[in-house]
Parts: C-alpha cells; structure tokens; sequence
C-alpha cells in the first residue's frame, strides 16, 4: 500500500469515528463531553457503559425526542450503526458506504443485520 492510500484509510477511518459521535449526539441528546463531569467519560465511554449493548440499556438512554419522532427499532439501530463507528481501532470500523448502508437499512428493521 502506498503512503498516499495508508493516509486516505487513516482519515477516513478518523471521519468515521467522528461521524459515529455526532450519531450518538443525536440519538442520545449529549454533548460528546462535559456532561459527565470534570473527569468523567466521553460520549462514546458513556454510550458503552449505559446502554450495555442491550435493548433495554440503549432505550433507556435513548433521547426522549427522538423516540418520540422515530419507531424505537430505527432509533437502536442507528445507535448501533454508531457504536460500530466509534470502535476503539480503525480496523474495525465500517467504512463509510457501509456506514450509509446500514442507515439506509435501519429504515427497514427486518432488513438490518450486524456482522
């Protein structure tokens, strides 16, 4: 692999992992810091921490407004679209087509599968 395209993965593994933060700001309601004290956790430690990668968890921190305007099962799976963009290593991040993919997908719950 050439320097230029081990450069274009980094960033784009980078842009993911942002995007994945600014998914969690949206379906939680969440800043990405601050709003777990001083030296408290960031959004994505928070994310992982209080939703247990579990229905239950996930709905309980799902922001009130977005369930309100979104079926619950399209809320949690953009939630979990999130979660794999904000995998600790670039590696295990989607990219971002598949990022769009599964967004696309979570429109249609029966069609949304995780690998």
């Amino acid at each position: 692999m050439t320097e230029y395209a081990y450069t274009l993965k980094v960033d784009e593994k980078s842009d993911v992992y942002s995007f994945g933060v600014v998914l969690l700001e949206l379906t939680t309601g969440r800043r990405p810091v601050g709003e777990f004290g001083e030296e408290g956790p960031d959004i994505v430690q928070w994310s992982k921490r209080e939703a247990k990668m579990n229905k239950e968890g996930v709905v309980k921190i799902l922001d009130q407004r977005v369930r309100d305007m979104v079926p619950e099962e399209e809320a949690m799976q953009v939630f979990f679209v999130a979660m794999l963009c904000v995998e600790e290593h670039g590696v295990e991040r989607p990219t971002m087509r598949e990022v769009v993919q599964m967004l696309a997908q979570a429109k249609h719950p029966n069609t949304f599968h995780m690998q």
